[in-house]
């Protein structure tokens, strides 16, 4: 029994150590060819930058412009017309811990208990905008075309 026991533990503990030893593997070669990508992205923007003028050149990837314009679609298929400016916080909290790290917020309080929340990445933005006649949610994603869905109150 006390053999059965001690084989179990080490074919356990083999398979934790492969799954570690795999997880650094997969680390290391992805940090090696995100780093091979940004070094080659770096070496184009300073030898463009040696034979322009100087300008400030920002580099995003697309995956980040992807991820905010998915996020965004997923809020405005969402529907929500939530209009309680008491949540206006935990509705900002939400859809900007899944966007991209450089997403910018705001949360506005307007005349009229009207409010909003806006984020913008780069020239790509989400607005959700509650006042007196509705719910107004507009998204311009990266192509910059305008998505918008309106709920309206109905008098």
């Amino acid at each position: 029994m006390v053999k059965l026991l001690i084989i179990i533990v080490f074919i356990i503990s083999a398979f934790a150590f492969w799954k570690v030893f795999c997880k650094i593997k997969i680390n290391q070669a992805f940090k090696s060819k995100y780093f091979a990508k940004l070094n080659a992205v770096k070496v184009s923007v300073t030898k463009a930058s040696a034979h322009t003028s100087p300008e400030i050149v920002e580099v995003v990837d697309e995956y980040e412009q992807q991820l905010f314009d998915d996020v965004a679609t997923i809020f405005l298929e969402s529907k929500t017309h939530d209009m309680a400016k008491t949540n206006a916080v935990n509705i900002q909290e939400n859809i900007l811990s899944k966007m991209p790290i450089q997403t910018q917020t705001s949360l506005r309080n307007l005349d009229l208990e009207e409010w909003s929340v806006y984020w913008g990445f780069y020239h790509q933005s989400l607005e959700y905008y509650v006042g007196r006649y509705g719910v107004f949610i507009t998204h311009v994603d990266r192509d910059g075309l305008e998505h918008q869905y309106t709920y309206r109150i109905q008098d």
